[in-house]
């Protein structure tokens, strides 16, 4: 009776001890590179821990001139000056999808006009984006112009993949 309360313990804290020294093991094998990535970025981090800006906005160009920048700024503020409306309306409009396909009382026919609005909304605001950047694509330079065109499309961070 005792030698079989022995072996049940000694199962047991054999047991115990590979899953304690599994779930350690688990911990460790994660992605230790987005940690230590993190602390090289909290480092390159201003004072008031926001990202200092390196160059302009966008896609990286190089051998942009000041002049190209500063065009490319200000066609990025008027395109987003221009957007900001259709935004909102986008996000009422989403709001309001919400409520209707919500409510006990669904109306098939208020939710596909909804749908609709979205829909013409959003193709608007494609149609801007495509507008603008063949605007700053007027003022490259062939080289500058290739670098540009293979960016467009790649993943450019963390904005990728959220919804908006």
């Amino acid at each position: 009776m005792k030698s079989q309360k022995t072996k049940f313990a000694s199962i047991f804290a054999a047991a115990l001890i590979m899953l304690v020294g599994t779930n350690l093991q688990a911990q460790n094998d994660g992605p230790p590179q987005r940690h230590e990535r993190g602390k090289q970025e909290m480092h390159q981090k201003g004072p008031q821990g926001k990202q200092e800006e390196v160059g302009p906005p966008g896609p990286r160009i190089p051998n942009l001139s000041e002049e190209q920048a500063n065009q490319m700024k200000t066609i990025h503020l008027k395109s987003e000056k221009a957007a900001l409306p259709l935004k909102n309306q986008v996000n009422e409009k989403e709001a309001r999808l919400r409520t209707l396909t919500t409510s006990t009382d669904f109306d098939a026919k208020a939710v596909n006009k909804v749908i609709d609005e979205i829909g013409i909304l959003k193709s608007d605001l494609m149609k801007m984006k495509i507008a603008s950047t063949q605007e700053i694509k007027l003022i490259l330079t062939e080289e500058q112009l290739l670098f540009f065109d293979k960016q467009i499309g790649q993943n450019r961070g963390p904005k990728q993949g959220r919804k908006r």
